[in-house]
């Protein structure tokens, strides 16, 4: 290798490890998190590669495999990104493991030295070309899924910015590669470009990673529809006092009381404890009581800290939203919201607009879409 081939080699398998180690030291990871400090390993291993041809066996192998993530892996790495947490199931996994034994078996047979072609390894080839190029154009088209006009201006050129630099990352290297094999010279550039594409698409990642701690991944309505449960019909006798469980909830707004039990709720809508609780959980898709008044509290809590004219200090948003204390406060609204309230204020005065505490549009979980069409009727 060239000494500028080797350094700038060497570069990028510093900034893969520097990712993965980064991202190791982070608390309370996200799915594509995890997933893109794997890659990263990956990454480094896979760009070593060149430094360990005629080397021992073992070495040759470890590498071979430690280096199988990474078409497969930022495919995963694209679906849990932009679909959310709940973007890469067990088959996807599956088949992301299968073309990582392609790869690893396909690195590790090319790297060895007077390696004779075999019908198996040619099989193998084959594979590989064909599932590594419909996993890396899945991955190039999963930013435009479920397009839509009323996603944030950051959440359209984040997706629009990672089609671009993938695209051309993968476009540049892959013609270069080809060119290399014609023309013997062109292999160190080609080298040098896949190392300078994979700092570049690191650093990308990692600007991703902060966006999405601020504004998760936005839920799309084929998700929503194929993910929430089905709110049983409630009877006549059900259906009014959900009726007045709603006025309780939006008009006279009851979940700002700090200390409310349901007994107490149950005792003024002239009902019993465990029907409440009941109905609660099989009409408004709630978990529990204590969930049902969290979510209007930190809707609440949205709609004052998006407030232009300012709302005070997050301990007086937390006591107007009706919060006891702070701590469980900042808890529910990061795991409703997935960022801090801190995180939400600066959001909503960077993009200047203001939240309407009638209307939901933030990906609240998954199970509670029947609630949000109960407790958040549209005006």
């Amino acid at each position: 290798m060239l000494w500028w081939e080797a350094t700038l080699t060497a570069v990028a398998v510093g900034v893969a490890l520097l990712s993965l180690l980064t991202l190791r030291m982070q608390h309370n990871l996200r799915d594509h998190e995890r997933l893109f400090a794997v890659v990263s390993g990956s990454l480094a291993l896979s760009l070593m590669s060149p430094f360990v041809v005629d080397t021992q066996p073992w070495l040759v192998w470890m590498v071979a495999i430690g280096g199988s993530v990474t078409c497969n892996g930022f495919w995963l790495v694209s679906r849990t990104l932009f679909r959310g947490d709940r973007g890469v199931r067990r088959v996807h996994l599956l088949l992301a493991a299968s073309v990582a034994i392609l790869i690893a078996i396909h690195r590790g047979t090319a790297l060895q030295a007077n390696a004779e072609p075999s019908m198996a390894t040619v099989s193998i080839d084959a594979l590989l070309t064909l599932s590594s190029t419909s996993l890396l154009a899945l991955s190039f088209v999963e930013p435009l899924r479920g397009w839509s006009a009323q996603w944030t201006q950051t959440e359209r050129s984040l997706r629009i910015g990672f089609m671009i630099l993938y695209g051309s990352s993968v476009l540049s290297t892959t013609l270069l590669g080809e060119l290399a094999h014609a023309f013997p010279t062109l292999v160190p550039l080609r080298t040098s470009a896949v190392a300078l594409c994979a700092m570049l698409m690191i650093a990308f990642m990692h600007h991703a990673f902060r966006l999405r701690r601020l504004s998760p991944a936005p839920l799309l309505a084929a998700d929503r529809a194929h993910s929430a449960p089905r709110a049983p019909v409630p009877a006549a006798g059900d259906a009014t006092l959900i009726a007045e469980l709603q006025r309780h909830l939006s008009v006279l707004k009851v979940y700002r009381e700090p200390e409310l039990k349901v007994a107490q709720l149950a005792e003024r809508l002239g009902t019993v404890e465990h029907r409440l609780s009941k109905l609660i959980t099989q009409h408004t898709g709630e978990r529990n009581f204590n969930q049902l008044l969290n979510r209007h509290r930190v809707a609440h809590a949205c709609a004052l800290l998006a407030a232009p004219e300012g709302c005070g200090t997050i301990l007086q948003v937390s006591s107007e939203s009706g919060f006891a204390s702070l701590g469980p406060f900042n808890r529910a609204f990061k795991s409703m919201m997935g960022c801090t309230p801190t995180a939400y204020r600066a959001r909503c005065l960077a993009e200047g607009r203001h939240h309407q505490a009638d209307t939901i549009g933030y990906p609240l979980s998954s199970n509670s879409a029947a609630a949000t069409r109960e407790l958040f009727p549209q005006t």
